[in-house]
């Protein structure tokens, strides 16, 4: 393989590396996220600063022991992208250069085969998805990718890379069994691929184009990006390959560094309305097309791509579904242990869980999946003017009702509080909410004040009627041809109450300041027994009395 050897000045700055500068010596001048609508920070930074506080010496651990160079790069990198931490993230620089090879060099290996009782085999290979994820690491923390941790992995890269033959442009491990070639053990893949593109764009390298050819082979004519690549002299829509959110998401951010290329326009118009027809109403994404879950790691990988690809509601959107399984505590409503705020979880079932307390027993999780998803949080929409609703005239003692909020940051928490409680909740994709209150059994007025991370943003009243034995008087009796006089006392002001007779409704009113309702009606002329019910405004609050009519 062979490439200039005066390329070290770097050519592009996007895609992968669409993110704000920091403070780490000399540094790429890196172009900050488009800008859209008024964004907010706050979750970006408080998802960094628990993010910051994961990583010893640098690095951040493996749950199996010992350093997950991967993760590091992969949280190092969302650090960046949000501008926040530059400390840990020159520490994390220092800490992958200084084991670059641990993590992006060549191994060897012996093991039974087939494993575990067959004779003993020798392994060996090329690391090519991590040196193509390492460089592209090293040029978005400001570091020379031809020359991190002692390693030029731009030419290790291109030595990877197929310059002949079928797989002419190819990302592969090049792996080997007792010295024999072993494809069946070559574990490059999309990701791999679309890291290398990224690396090798960057770079100016002249084999960037057979490998973009490469990655484009791997799109599906709806538009996705499959995981692993199409067999030899089949596309991708020839294979039975199943559509990845995570593959399409990393290949997209990867060739928004060759968005001026025509060719290349239409291969990212094409992921990003795939994306967009594969996101929930709610933002989210899970990994698939259909069924599984929606989770964290997909929605803020598609969430950050669709933003740096001109997708700024697709974008906003996700990120509310990130901000709402961030963990965050907000005026009264404490659910959360406070070494955990920050925090982005999987999913709901984690995010439920951590309310039981600290998430130690699932912290990996949540560093993975704050790792990935924190990018997305650069598209968060600030609030507008966040106000409580609540519309009801009266509603019916006992029992939660919802207190709605308008206009609230997509996706932030929210919190209403009544009394003792404190009910918390998270606006949807427009920025509305509803939280439900437990509304006292009996007749009471209760206030109900509603905060965000700001504070208190308004108080609703809510007016509960409990249940009642309305009184009210009648004539008795009353000669046939006449007309009845009903009077009900002890209404609510303003409250609605119907009066029937003989079960048919005769009046519906609503009470004055004073709560009374007078009712007239003529009883006919059939003589005997007749009855009169009246109903307030809940089918709790009713009484009825029987009269006569006489001749």
């Amino acid at each position: 393989m062979t490439r200039p050897q005066n390329h070290t000045v770097i050519r592009r700055a996007v895609g992968l590396l669409a993110v704000p500068a920091l403070a780490l010596g000399t540094v790429v001048a890196l172009p900050t996220t488009p800008a859209y609508a008024a964004t907010d920070p706050a979750p970006g930074a408080a998802g960094a600063a628990w993010l910051a506080g994961q990583f010893t010496d640098g690095l951040l651990p493996s749950p199996f022991g010992g350093n997950d160079y991967g993760l590091t790069i992969d949280a190092a990198t969302s650090l960046v992208r949000v501008g926040q931490q530059p400390a840990t993230v020159a520490a994390a620089r220092d800490a992958i250069a200084s084991n670059l090879e641990a993590y992006a060099g060549d191994y060897t290996y012996t093991s039974p085969d087939p494993f575990p009782s067959g004779p003993d085999a020798t392994f060996a290979g090329h690391s090519s998805n991590g040196a193509a994820k390492a460089a592209v690491f090293a040029t978005t923390v400001g570091a020379d990718p031809t020359s991190f941790g002692g390693v030029d992995l731009v030419a290790r890269i291109e030595s990877f890379v197929a310059d002949s033959g079928p797989y002419l442009g190819r990302l592969s491990d090049e792996p080997t069994k007792n010295g024999a070639p072993d494809p069946a053990n070559d574990y490059a893949n999309v990701l791999g691929q679309s890291f290398a593109v990224n690396a090798l764009d960057v770079a100016g390298s002249t084999e960037t184009e057979e490998a973009t050819n490469v990655l484009l082979a791997q799109q599906c004519a709806a538009g996705y990006f499959t995981l692993y690549f199409a067999p030899l002299g089949q596309g991708c829509d020839d294979g039975v390959a199943s559509p990845s959110v995570d593959a399409t998401a990393i290949a997209l951010t990867a060739l928004a560094g060759q968005a001026d290329d025509t060719d290349i326009q239409g291969a990212i118009a094409n992921a990003v309305e795939w994306l967009k027809n594969h996101q929930a109403a709610n933002g989210s994404f899970t990994d698939g097309t259909a069924g599984g879950t929606a989770n964290a790691n997909s929605t803020g990988l598609a969430g950050y791509a669709l933003g740096i690809s001109s997708a700024p509601n697709a974008a906003a959107d996700a990120a509310a579904w990130v901000r709402a399984h961030q963990l965050a505590n907000v005026a009264n409503c404490v659910y959360y242990s406070a070494v955990d705020t920050g925090a982005i979880a999987f999913d709901d079932a984690a995010r439920a869980g951590a309310r039981t307390g600290p998430v130690s027993d699932s912290l990996d999780q949540f560093r993975r999946a704050t790792a990935q998803a924190l990018p997305a949080l650069s598209f968060t929409t600030a609030a507008a003017n966040p106000q409580p609703v609540f519309t009801a005239e009266y509603v019916k003692a006992g029992g939660k009702k919802p207190v709605g909020v308008v206009q609230a940051a997509p996706g932030e928490a929210l919190c209403a509080m009544l009394g003792e409680q404190s009910v918390l909740g998270y606006a949807d994709v427009d920025g509305e909410a509803r939280l439900p209150v437990l509304i006292p059994t009996k007749t009471a007025t209760s206030k109900v004040r509603v905060a965000n991370a700001g504070g208190v943003i308004g108080t609703v009243s809510i007016r509960a009627l409990g249940a009642k034995k309305l009184p009210f008087t009648l004539k008795a009796p009353v000669p046939a041809g006449a007309r009845q006089v009903v009077r009900i006392t002890g209404l609510a002001p303003a409250e609605n109450v119907t009066v029937t007779y003989k079960g048919e409704r005769v009046a519906a009113r609503q009470a004055g300041a004073n709560g009374v309702v007078t009712v007239r009606f003529p009883v006919g002329n059939k003589v005997g027994k007749a009855t009169v019910k009246v109903v307030g405004q809940f089918a709790t609050r009713t009484n009825s009395k029987t009269f006569t009519v006489t001749r």
